[in-house]
Protein backbone atom coordinates (compact mmCIF):
# COMPACT_ATOMS: atom_id res chain seq x y z
CA UNK A 1 0.00 0.00 0.00
CA UNK A 2 2.60 2.28 0.80
CA UNK A 3 4.48 1.76 -2.76
CA UNK A 4 0.66 3.18 -4.21
CA UNK A 5 0.73 6.05 -2.06
CA UNK A 6 4.36 6.77 -2.46
CA UNK A 7 3.38 7.12 -7.02
CA UNK A 8 0.91 9.58 -6.18
CA UNK A 9 -2.43 8.10 -5.66
CA UNK A 10 -5.00 8.96 -4.04
CA UNK A 11 -7.12 5.63 -2.26
CA UNK A 12 -10.84 6.74 -2.49
CA UNK A 13 -12.30 3.34 -2.03
CA UNK A 14 -10.73 0.12 -0.60
CA UNK A 15 -12.17 -2.90 0.61
CA UNK A 16 -10.95 -6.92 1.14
CA UNK A 17 -13.37 -9.36 -0.48
CA UNK A 18 -13.11 -12.44 -1.61
CA UNK A 19 -14.19 -11.95 -5.07
CA UNK A 20 -17.71 -14.33 -6.27
CA UNK A 21 -17.32 -16.18 -9.54
CA UNK A 22 -19.75 -13.64 -10.63
CA UNK A 23 -17.86 -10.99 -9.61
CA UNK A 24 -15.09 -11.49 -11.07
CA UNK A 25 -16.68 -12.70 -14.71
CA UNK A 26 -17.87 -9.24 -14.39
CA UNK A 27 -14.24 -7.58 -13.56
CA UNK A 28 -13.05 -8.82 -16.58
CA UNK A 29 -15.70 -9.76 -19.04
CA UNK A 30 -13.32 -7.78 -21.53
CA UNK A 31 -11.27 -10.89 -21.11
CA UNK A 32 -14.39 -13.39 -22.02
CA UNK A 33 -13.68 -15.77 -24.68
CA UNK A 34 -9.96 -15.21 -24.54
CA UNK A 35 -7.88 -18.90 -23.60
CA UNK A 36 -6.82 -17.63 -20.10
CA UNK A 37 -10.21 -16.17 -19.16
CA UNK A 38 -11.38 -19.04 -17.14
CA UNK A 39 -8.08 -19.50 -15.10
CA UNK A 40 -7.87 -15.85 -14.44
CA UNK A 41 -11.65 -16.12 -12.78
CA UNK A 42 -10.71 -19.15 -11.07
CA UNK A 43 -6.72 -17.49 -9.91
CA UNK A 44 -8.97 -14.27 -8.74
CA UNK A 45 -11.74 -16.20 -6.86
CA UNK A 46 -9.28 -18.37 -4.94
CA UNK A 47 -9.08 -16.19 -2.00
CA UNK A 48 -9.46 -12.35 -0.51
CA UNK A 49 -8.13 -9.58 -2.40
CA UNK A 50 -7.62 -5.96 -1.98
CA UNK A 51 -9.94 -4.08 -4.09
CA UNK A 52 -9.14 -0.09 -4.75
CA UNK A 53 -10.37 2.62 -6.57
CA UNK A 54 -7.18 4.75 -7.12
CA UNK A 55 -7.16 8.43 -8.10
CA UNK A 56 -4.86 10.22 -9.64
CA UNK A 57 -4.02 12.60 -12.90
CA UNK A 58 -3.34 9.88 -15.58
CA UNK A 59 -4.47 6.96 -13.24
CA UNK A 60 -5.00 4.37 -15.65
CA UNK A 61 -1.23 4.96 -17.74
CA UNK A 62 0.24 5.75 -14.26
CA UNK A 63 -1.16 2.74 -12.21
CA UNK A 64 -0.36 0.30 -15.57
CA UNK A 65 3.48 1.42 -15.02
CA UNK A 66 3.67 0.90 -11.27
CA UNK A 67 2.64 -2.54 -12.05
CA UNK A 68 4.69 -3.43 -14.56
CA UNK A 69 4.41 -5.99 -17.55
CA UNK A 70 1.90 -8.53 -16.98
CA UNK A 71 4.36 -11.48 -17.54
CA UNK A 72 6.92 -11.38 -13.93
CA UNK A 73 9.99 -12.37 -16.11
CA UNK A 74 9.96 -9.38 -18.45
CA UNK A 75 9.16 -7.66 -15.39
CA UNK A 76 12.10 -8.04 -13.44
CA UNK A 77 14.19 -7.45 -16.61
CA UNK A 78 12.34 -4.57 -17.85
CA UNK A 79 10.95 -2.63 -14.38
CA UNK A 80 12.35 -4.48 -11.43
CA UNK A 81 10.88 -1.23 -9.19
CA UNK A 82 7.08 -2.60 -10.11
CA UNK A 83 4.83 -4.34 -8.34
CA UNK A 84 4.88 -7.08 -10.33
CA UNK A 85 8.65 -7.45 -10.55
CA UNK A 86 8.69 -7.46 -6.55
CA UNK A 87 5.72 -9.39 -5.41
CA UNK A 88 4.36 -12.21 -8.68
CA UNK A 89 4.44 -15.82 -8.50
CA UNK A 90 3.90 -16.07 -12.55
CA UNK A 91 1.73 -14.63 -15.11
CA UNK A 92 -1.26 -15.02 -14.06
CA UNK A 93 -0.91 -14.89 -10.16
CA UNK A 94 1.15 -11.44 -10.91
CA UNK A 95 -0.12 -10.03 -7.55
CA UNK A 96 -2.00 -7.12 -8.88
CA UNK A 97 -4.27 -6.29 -11.80
CA UNK A 98 -5.92 -2.74 -12.93
CA UNK A 99 -8.04 -1.44 -15.30
CA UNK A 100 -6.32 -1.67 -19.03
CA UNK A 101 -8.26 1.58 -19.99
CA UNK A 102 -10.68 4.50 -19.01
CA UNK A 103 -13.61 2.34 -19.70
CA UNK A 104 -12.61 -0.33 -17.71
CA UNK A 105 -11.98 2.09 -14.54
CA UNK A 106 -16.29 2.39 -14.46
CA UNK A 107 -17.10 -0.68 -13.48
CA UNK A 108 -16.23 -1.71 -9.57
CA UNK A 109 -16.91 -4.57 -7.08
CA UNK A 110 -16.50 -2.01 -4.22
CA UNK A 111 -19.03 0.88 -5.54
CA UNK A 112 -17.63 3.83 -7.61
CA UNK A 113 -15.99 7.36 -6.11
CA UNK A 114 -18.42 10.43 -7.75
CA UNK A 115 -15.88 12.96 -6.88
CA UNK A 116 -12.99 10.91 -9.18
CA UNK A 117 -13.28 11.70 -12.58
CA UNK A 118 -13.29 8.61 -14.86
CA UNK A 119 -10.39 9.65 -16.44
CA UNK A 120 -8.30 9.84 -13.22
CA UNK A 121 -9.72 6.73 -11.80
CA UNK A 122 -8.34 3.28 -12.03
CA UNK A 123 -9.94 -0.39 -10.44
CA UNK A 124 -7.20 -2.53 -8.86
CA UNK A 125 -7.28 -5.66 -6.86
CA UNK A 126 -4.24 -7.45 -5.18
CA UNK A 127 -4.23 -10.89 -4.23
CA UNK A 128 -3.75 -11.39 -0.89
CA UNK A 129 -2.77 -15.10 -1.10
CA UNK A 130 0.43 -16.14 0.51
Amino acid sequence: MQKVKDAGFTISKIKEAALTREMAIQFYKHHKGKPFFEQLVACMTEGPSVIMILTKANAVEEWRQLMGPTDPKVAKKTSPESIRAQFARDILSNAVHGSSNREHAAPSPVGHSPTAPKQNRVVTSINNRR
